[in-house]
């Protein structure tokens, strides 16, 4: 019960330090400061039902109760969040269809919802990318497809590498992949400690990718190196295919990333020391 009460805290937190304070808004900020003590002292309060308010693109309110017993991380008596969606008044000429968001994501969460693990993130993954798709459909209806393409031609292509004191968490490392496949970025996550995220994209994109990481809670994370790969017609990309999550030894990330066209220089930069094959791949 303890575990379950602390994956409920650690699930709350974590939204705390991804949304702004006028996008999120607990309920009641004194009740919650006391569960979460006395989830650090591994007591069960009387009270553990949580609840807030989140603003999502300034287009859907979401009310959360994350009640007593969630999550239950178990597949036969799961305990699901209560979400209730609001459209914003002031964003009803986007078109967006309330009935038919709320059947949709309803649908899908009694789907998920019988794992009996937290989902909050997830869901709020899934409502974000539902309006990021229909913001791009209402964009798309004002603005020619030519004029997006010149100027998608002309963005920068970068390379972030991004070093973190670890990489562990199992939340944070969906996170990781579910935004590089939104943002359309390439390159590789490497968990563990230290730990490792190289992506590669289009400037503005990998901009909001690492503005998202680093709003995540971190003991220590940082942007090593951001490296200008090409523009225009000049684009190219060390990592072509794809977004991978590598479970690699840090003596075989070297190899890795020599296959990929890293140089032991370009390593060297990033980490401090040069980077080295082992003996049998040496040429």
């Amino acid at each position: 019960m303890v575990e379950s009460l602390k994956s409920k805290i650690g699930e709350v937190e974590l939204l705390l330090s991804m949304f702004s304070e006028d996008e999120i808004k607990l309920g009641d900020k004194k009740s919650y400061l006391n569960i979460k003590r006395h989830a650090e002292l591994n007591v069960i309060p009387e009270k553990t039902d949580v609840d807030f308010v989140i603003k999502l693109k300034k287009k859907v309110e979401l009310s959360v109760v994350l009640p007593d017993g969630y999550p239950s991380w178990n597949t036969h008596h799961p305990v699901k969040p209560l979400i209730t969606l609001r459209l914003l008044s002031d964003n009803s000429i986007l078109g967006t269809n309330i009935r038919e968001l709320s059947s949709r994501f309803y649908h899908w969460l009694d789907k998920i919802a019988n794992t009996g693990e937290p989902i909050l993130l997830a869901s709020i993954d899934w409502l974000q990318n539902e309006l990021f798709n229909e913001l791009l459909v209402t964009n798309e209806s004002v603005t020619s497809l030519s004029t997006n393409s010149i100027l998608s031609n002309n963005e920068k292509i970068v390379c972030l590498w991004i070093i973190s004191h670890h990489i562990r968490s199992p939340i944070k490392r969906r996170l990781i992949l579910e935004w590089s496949k939104e943002l359309e970025l390439t390159g590789c996550c490497m968990p563990g400690r230290p730990g490792l995220v190289i992506v590669e994209g289009e400037e503005t994109k990998a901009d909001e990718y690492w503005r998202r990481l680093r709003n995540l809670q971190w003991k220590h994370i940082q942007l090593r190196e951001k490296e200008i790969l090409g523009i225009g017609l000049y684009r190219v990309r060390h990592f072509q295919d794809g977004f991978h999550e590598l479970t690699l030894s840090q003596q075989s990330w070297f190899s890795w990333l020599h296959e990929h066209g890293v140089t032991s220089e370009e390593y060297r930069h990033v980490f401090g020391i040069p980077g080295r094959l082992p003996q049998n791949e040496q040429q």
